[in-house]
């Protein structure tokens, strides 16, 4: 089984300090458009953030797990707390940022479904070869990298393309699954579901 979760942790110091999950895009919060595409598809949710009470004081009725080491350490930090959190009937979790306001479900399905069911990571990549992006934070990661997680962020590791770089070099089976942009199109034409917001303009976009 698959579950989901929602890493909120970045502090919008470019948004004013507002968290992102409650800005508003067409009227509606963040965390709100993500919820009512994940819950549909989704058996477990989780929001990995700094602080519940946001969420708590926001009738946000789903669980919210702090970083397990410390505030500030990046995505990688956020990914950890939700294999760390994850059910012991659940071998996955698809990870999506807090900031990804148009989420199309098809790309959460495939993300979900795609097999190996025990690949170490399912991660889409926008561009063409050889200007491949990956996105690590709309991916699907197996409860076996965790101790490679942690292993990586006591190592310093931040950034969630690193670690990519490093599940590769620790030749787990099956390895990473790219799903590539030709794909990604089919389910996704104008590939929204990877658009972050990042600044106050970003806003003023939709």
């Amino acid at each position: 089984m698959v579950a989901a979760a929602i890493i909120a942790g970045g502090q919008g110091r470019r948004l004013g300090g507002v968290a992102k999950p409650f800005l508003e895009i067409g009227g509606q919060r963040i965390i709100d458009r993500q919820l009512a595409v994940l819950r549909p598809l989704f058996d477990a949710i989780v929001i990995v953030a700094p602080d519940r009470q946001p969420f708590a004081d926001s009738g946000i009725d789903v669980e919210v797990v702090p970083d397990r080491q410390g505030p500030g350490l990046g995505p990688l930090a956020g990914l950890d707390a939700a294999l760390a959190w994850l059910p012991s009937h659940f071998q996955s979790v698809v990870c999506v940022a807090g900031d990804m306001p148009f989420l199309a479900p098809k790309v959460l399905e495939q993300l979900r479904d795609t097999k190996p069911s025990d690949a170490a990571a399912v991660v889409p990549r926008l561009g063409r070869a050889p200007e491949l992006r990956p996105q690590p934070l709309c991916a699907r990661y197996h409860r076996r990298i965790a101790s490679l997680t942690t292993k990586e962020l006591h190592a310093g590791t931040r950034a969630l393309h690193v670690f990519l770089e490093q599940i590769a070099r620790a030749s787990i089976s099956p390895p990473t699954v790219w799903i590539d942009e030709p794909e990604l199109r089919q389910l996704d034409p104008t590939l929204a579901t990877f658009t972050n917001i990042n600044e106050r303009s970003d806003l003023l976009l939709y």
